[in-house]
């Protein structure tokens, strides 16, 4: 994980060229969606896991008026939309730094100066083994220009996006079942970007426009969760196959809508909006993937599966595998 870390973060300000590949070399990952009958089982078993469902049982009567509401939620400008999160402001700066290549990382830590708790994170980062090998206790990273030395300009950005909306998502007042979904749902985002940063350039995507599709693309399932808490009536959740499908869809539609409210490039939103389609961008096939890849992961670190089991293992070729092995450790 060190070393996947190490090379994530590591990029220079070339992250807008697009990565070269070998000719007549073999694509190092899969750039083409998950089966879509897997992926949708995964999905189930991932919703039936966040919300504590142990038993299986039929459509219940919510159901209608859950997806009815998520619907007409799905529907409002966002800045009606009490149950999303709100930008984190720093995006700004950040986005700005996204479009246009001649902004260095020296810009845009000054950009960030002010945000204290923001440059401590930097700094926590920056002084990870993985990032200073060197590092000794009398020589701690100490400043953000060097710290931006070390973590790259791909590596800032991707950090800071990061760090910026974790407090946003945890401090957003959850009901009874979006605050055990929450974390779990926030750390399955971390995950599925990093994938698909890692996955981009076997699709000659950008690896900083694929993270943040990552880290977006779950979005709208978190602010869904906080509208089954409002509408639900029942002791459980509703958790039919048509269902969870539904929801996803709904979701998805969502994180759409918070992604092109937020600014982001056109290929991040498009990205979000095509994954798991068999006709979508290269980037929205990857990002399917990851989010795939992130789920199962975290289904086999909660013992829900063995790491071998064949659901688990079934369509990944030798570069899926490894992305989802990497997954195990990126707390390490």
């Amino acid at each position: 994980m060190k070393r996947w870390l190490k090379n994530l973060l590591g990029g220079d300000s070339e992250e807008s060229k697009p990565a070269p590949v070998a000719v007549a070399a073999p694509a190092p990952a899969r750039t083409r969606a998950p089966d879509a009958a897997h992926a949708a089982m995964v999905d189930l078993l991932f919703y039936r896991w966040l919300a504590g469902i142990t038993q299986n049982s039929g459509p219940s009567s919510d159901e209608k008026v859950v997806l009815v509401e998520l619907a007409y939620v799905t529907q409002l400008p966002l800045a009606e939309i009490a149950l999303a999160p709100s930008r984190p402001a720093v995006f700004t700066p950040l986005l700005r730094s996204m479009r246009d290549s001649s902004v260095s990382g020296a810009d845009l830590a000054r950009q960030l100066s002010q945000d204290k708790a923001l440059i401590a994170e930097v700094l926590r980062e920056a002084n990870r083994p993985c990032h200073h090998p060197h590092y000794h206790a009398n020589d701690p990273v100490t400043t953000v220009e060097r710290a931006t030395m070390l973590l790259g300009v791909n590596g800032l950005r991707m950090l800071v996006g990061r760090a910026s909306l974790l407090p946003v998502i945890m401090s957003m007042h959850p009901g009874p079942f979006s605050q055990l979904s929450t974390p779990l749902l926030w750390r399955q985002c971390e995950k599925c970007a990093l994938a698909a940063s890692v996955l981009a350039p076997s699709v000659r995507a950008n690896p900083v426009e694929a993270y943040f599709a990552g880290l977006l693309h779950n979005m709208g399932l978190i602010v869904a969760f906080r509208v089954l808490d409002q509408a639900n009536t029942e002791a459980s959740l509703p958790q039919s196959e048509d269902f969870v499908a539904a929801l996803h869809a709904q979701a998805r539609a969502l994180s759409v809508r918070i992604a092109e409210a937020w600014g982001f490039p056109d290929t991040v939103t498009s990205a979000i909006r095509e994954a798991g389609r068999l006709d979508g961008t290269p980037l929205s096939q990857a990002v399917a993937l990851a989010d795939m890849l992130s789920r199962l992961r975290m289904l086999v670190d909660s013992a829900h599966f063995e790491e071998d089991d064949p659901f688990v293992l079934e369509g990944l070729d030798a570069a899926g595998l490894a992305c989802f092995e990497e997954l195990h450790s990126d707390d390490e």
